[in-house]
């Protein structure tokens, strides 16, 4: 199917550009707000007409100078007001066709389309931001993605409520939040927030150290829940015609495509929070999502690690098999996994007495926490690779997660036996593997001979270009 001559978007299309640049311009014209609101209410109100005026030409002149068109060869998007870019996506590229459908869509009744190829960023490397109904199943037919009816849905599972409010309680988020607020508590130490310099200084007890610790991390812990509610709710995943439909999101809807032939791997993630209730989350390694963050290459976000195997059998049958590595690091290797945790405790517990001494209780618990990390990373490495097995499995700690990388051998983008000098004297290596857009994970510390083996048989069955 091909289209007669340049089509537009949805005239919601204009309203999309609009609250996009508002929000471009939203500083300034705070200032103006505020600089109008010393001297007038006038002023104030003459700024924000000003700047509601700008949004809207902003919008109207970016959906007239969108179009896009289909012929039998490829898709052609031109879009920009003084300096027009066209992009020409080859249809045999085009690997999957996300639907997006946030308030505003949602408010007209229309969808975004975001066009996916190997090479591909976090958006998409084509980015239609408001379609009608019929507008987007004849482009999507025209693409060769077009939507399956819902009968031939082969299997699906989605989240359900409770366990919608466990992956909020337990989100691996907090790793990434705890350093943003503990960045507002050196605001105020430094003085940048008011009087926080003064309060910093009256720390002067345990029990105050205590009492903030607690602080800081129950607000990172509410911010990662509402952030884990708004991602993974009505989370629901479909296999049908060869393809995996996953589809998220409360307030900005959205459903990923992606042909199951072409996935190079999946992750199997047990976080910190996770793991006493051996509970994980499983992610996809795709090239065409490898640019995106963690949520949107989510292919569950909770479930028991006993369900994993059933799970990779129903929906992903390349992947399924047994989990567990038996080749692993040499029990010399673990005083070396214990080593870089234990040193770098030392030098933050250091620095932490020194900024408040009163933190000193601390120290023994943090050292305690970092020959606990280094045993478990010890006891999580390894490898799984088998002749008869398609599959390659790789174990590690990442992040404080123990990660349990799947990955077609033939697929796999890089090959990676590294050893540091102190590794070459006393015979070991470190192992790695990529998958997808560069996703990589390693075992270290295993002997050099085993290093070797695993590179040996994962390159017999591999062709490099």
């Amino acid at each position: 199917m091909t289209f007669d001559g340049p089509q537009r978007l949805h005239v919601a299309a204009a309203v999309h550009h609009a609250v996009r640049g508002l929000s471009d311009i939203a500083l300034p014209l705070i200032i103006g707000l505020v600089a109008g609101g010393r001297s007038s209410s006038l002023h104030a109100i003459g700024f924000g007409l000003l700047g509601v005026a700008a949004a809207a030409a902003i919008g109207i002149s970016r959906w007239q100078a969108t179009t896009y068109r289909v012929d039998d060869r490829a898709l052609h998007f031109r879009s920009g007001v003084f300096s027009p870019d066209e992009t020409v996506i080859p249809l045999e590229r085009i690997q999957a066709v996300d639907t997006i459908a946030g308030p505003i869509q949602r408010l007209f009744g229309v969808t975004g389309l975001h066009v996916q190829t190997p090479g591909g960023g976090k958006d998409g490397d084509v980015v239609l931001s408001a379609l009608s109904s019929r507008a987007a199943a004849e482009l999507r037919a025209a693409l060769g993605h077009a939507d399956q009816h819902v009968d031939v849905v082969t299997v699906r599972r989605r989240l359900s409520m409770p366990a919608l409010l466990v992956t909020a309680l337990t989100a691996p988020q907090l790793g990434i939040l705890l350093p943003v607020v503990g960045g507002i508590f050196g605001a105020l130490q430094n003085g940048l927030l008011g009087a926080g310099e003064t309060e910093v200084k009256n720390i002067n007890s345990t029990h105050e150290v205590v009492i903030i610790a607690i602080m800081l991390l129950l607000a990172a812990w509410v911010l990662s829940f509402l952030g884990a509610i708004v991602t993974f709710s009505g989370f629901e995943v479909q296999h049908a015609d060869g393809r995996l439909r996953i589809r998220r999101g409360l307030l900005q809807r959205r459903a990923v495509s992606v042909p199951a032939g072409r996935i190079d791997g999946v992750q199997i993630v047990e976080s910190p929070l996770r793991r006493p209730l051996r509970l994980v989350t499983l992610r996809l390694e795709v090239t065409s999502l490898g640019g995106r963050e963690a949520a949107a290459r989510t292919l569950f976000p909770l479930m028991h690690r006993a369900e994993v195997e059933p799970f990779l059998e129903t929906f992903l049958p390349d992947f399924a098999g047994t989990l567990t590595v038996d080749e692993r690091p040499p029990d010399r290797a673990r005083r070396r996994y214990l080593t870089i945790p234990v040193v770098g405790v030392i030098v933050a517990s250091a620095a932490l007495v020194l900024a408040l001494p009163a933190a000193w209780p601390a120290v023994p618990v943090l050292l305690a926490a970092a020959v606990l990390s280094g045993l478990d990373a010890f006891a999580a490495a390894g490898v799984r690779l088998h002749a008869e097995d398609p599959r390659v499995v790789v174990r590690a700690r990442r992040r404080g997660s123990r990660v349990t990388l799947v990955a077609r051998r033939r697929r796999l983008q890089e090959l990676d036996v590294s050893r540091s000098i102190l590794q070459r004297r006393a015979g070991l290596s470190t192992v790695s593997v990529a998958v997808a857009r560069g996703t990589r994970l390693g075992v270290r510390h295993v002997e050099r001979t085993l290093a070797a083996s695993v590179l040996a048989r994962l390159t017999a069955t591999k062709s490099y270009t």
